[in-house]
């Protein structure tokens, strides 16, 4: 009997210890949230030196700060780290533009904000304008030229802005099947100019953003993949069609100069 008391009471002093933990690990970044708001102010109020001065300050704190009590592994950590790191670049890089600053600074509050509030983070704010900007984006590809282009990388700097804090707690294969879809589609930014051709795309980045905001990423989601092979067999057929075509015409020259 005495020794269940023991262990009971060692029970109960290890819970109170975890809670203890758990609740000073919320503390430490409610801190940190709460200077990354400031130097948000800092920036929109073009006082840089001050917001420098509360960035380097941070340094230390994210350092030692409780990720395993917030529910982060090392990659949410690496996500943390180097959305600060980027904005520590951008506040003292001086040729910088004043929106991109912010756009740095907006992008790592949102991040710490998304690991005290996960249930509902501000970065779920910006919904309605992402979604403009996609409908924006799919007007803009049968336009072509410039207007495409314009509205492809202003997208892009939102999604740049959001993405550290829309996938904390994923897993490696849920963020990368993010990535790579809005990577490919950068790289072939200059073949989805045509609408009805880029469907697939939209259709597919248009779900997957969705997803992110309603928090509903599917493991195995065969669309992506379908429409990465999809179109990356169209782009190495026309690629292929393209070489053989300038085959034969160095061929049928190759034959001319002998006739000669």
């Amino acid at each position: 009997m005495r020794g269940w008391l023991i262990m009971l009471t060692a029970v109960i002093f290890l819970m109170g210890l975890g809670a203890e933990q758990e609740e000073q690990g919320r503390e430490e970044w409610a801190y940190i949230d709460a200077e990354a708001e400031k130097i948000v102010a800092h920036v929109q109020s073009e006082n840089d030196e001050e917001g420098r001065a509360r960035v380097q300050a941070l340094a230390d704190e994210l350092t030692v700060a409780d990720y395993e009590s917030m529910a982060l592994d090392v990659h949410d950590m690496g996500t943390i780290i180097m959305s600060y790191e980027r904005l520590q670049g951008a506040l003292t890089e001086v040729s910088l533009e004043r929106d991109e600053r912010l756009a740095q600074a907006l992008s790592f509050h949102y991040a710490i904000d998304a690991v005290i509030n996960p249930e509902n983070p501000k970065w779920k704010e910006t919904r309605r304008d992402v979604e403009e900007q996609l409908a924006q984006l799919r007007e803009a590809a049968s336009e072509g030229g410039s207007s495409f282009e314009h509205a492809w990388n202003d997208w892009r700097k939102t999604f740049e802005m959001i993405h550290p804090a829309a996938t904390l707690r994923l897993s490696p294969s849920e963020r990368e099947k993010v990535r790579s879809l809005v990577t490919f589609m950068d790289e072939h930014s200059h073949r989805l100019k045509d609408e009805q051709a880029a469907r697939p795309f939209f259709d597919a980045l248009e779900a997957q953003m969705t997803r992110l905001y309603e928090g509903d990423i599917e493991e195995n989601d065969p669309s992506l993949i379908t429409v990465i092979a999809i179109i990356s067999g169209a782009i190495l057929l026309s690629l292929s069609y393209a070489g053989w075509k300038k085959y034969r015409g160095e061929a049928r020259r190759s034959r001319r100069k002998r006739d000669r």
